[in-house]
């Protein structure tokens, strides 16, 4: 009897701990949710974050000189750009880059705005690898 509680227990811890998230709510999602109440006079950031490996410096070059005064007229700051990115877990790419702006709204602007649609085909062509748009912490209600 041991032995099959031995080998059943992980499954049956998984499969709890997979029942209990999905019941209450906390399993991640595909989409942003803006349903998170943010307090009242309170901003909460936005975020660009890209992870990748560059395959043509010259293009990426251009990519860079274009897409900054794209970012700023987007009210965009570049808080982290290091292109020898330490990895420590998973298999992430080199480059890591983060975007703040004053908000969600802000960051899918610029990422879908005209200009950027235009500029980001030199990325595509010089890189491999991820962008991820996302809210900043979301203060707690007090």
């Amino acid at each position: 009897m041991s032995k099959l509680i031995t080998r059943i227990a992980p499954r049956l811890t998984l499969g709890l701990a997979i029942a209990l998230v999905t019941a209450t709510g906390h399993a991640q999602e595909a989409t942003p949710s803006t349903d998170a109440p943010i307090p009242a006079g309170k901003t909460v950031p936005g975020y660009l974050i890209a992870n990748f490996t560059i395959h043509d410096q010259a293009m990426f070059q251009k990519y860079r000189d274009a897409v900054r005064p794209i970012s700023l007229k987007y009210k965009g700051k570049a808080i982290v750009f290091n292109p020898d990115a330490r990895k420590v877990e998973g298999n992430p790419q080199m480059v890591t880059v983060v975007v703040e702006f004053p908000s969600l709204a802000d960051v899918e602007s610029f990422y879908f705005s005209p200009e950027y649609t235009e500029v980001k085909k030199l990325r595509i062509a010089s890189t491999e690898g991820s962008i991820v748009l996302t809210q900043g912490l979301i203060p707690p209600v007090n």
